[in-house]
């Protein structure tokens, strides 16, 4: 048996809430996705990227026995570059509680890119149910999938945390 990602990878020297400030204050000062570049990054990130091939860079780790990151940057200062920040739910039955990821909440993000001069779209699916949200502005999109805090909750009431962020 594989050990778990808790077992492999060292707490990350970053949180959920520093992951999602820093990136945030990245996002602001992007004009274009080809001012993705590792040094931009890894400044914003206050941490030196780590470097997977030409181009391609990131950041990894534990957030807690539960959660976990990936942070991955293909196509750095190209006009293709895109920039991925993914929490990972590390728990055996994937229902472990959102809320060491939910420092910064959606509603707390989607206002700093609103501030920021994105314009903001949801896309639905069946039954009006919110697949993700996107954020404009010219040269840049921001993508925003969300996870319920509470993953046993239903409906729409429960407190959106970020799960996934797509910039590109």
């Amino acid at each position: 048996m594989a050990p778990s990602a808790s077992e492999t990878s060292p707490p990350s020297p970053l949180n959920a809430e520093q992951l999602l400030l820093r990136l945030l204050d990245l996002i602001k000062a992007t004009a274009a996705t080809r001012d993705l570049t590792a040094e931009r990054v890894s400044a914003a990130m206050q941490a030196p990227a780590q470097t997977f091939g030409p181009g391609h860079f990131g950041y990894g780790g534990t957030l807690t026995p539960e959660w976990g990151y990936g942070l991955e940057v293909k196509r750095a200062g190209t006009a293709d570059a895109r920039l991925d920040l993914n929490f990972m739910d590390t728990s055996s039955e994937r229902k472990a509680s959102a809320a060491p990821i939910c420092q910064v909440d959606f509603n707390h993000f989607a206002s700093a890119l609103d501030a920021a001069g994105f314009k903001r779209e949801t896309v639905r699916g069946e039954h009006g149910r919110v697949i993700y949200d996107r954020f404009d502005r010219p040269q840049l999109s921001v993508k925003v999938d969300t996870m319920p805090e509470n993953p046993n909750a239903i409906g729409d009431a429960t407190h959106a945390c970020v799960r996934l962020v797509t910039v590109q």
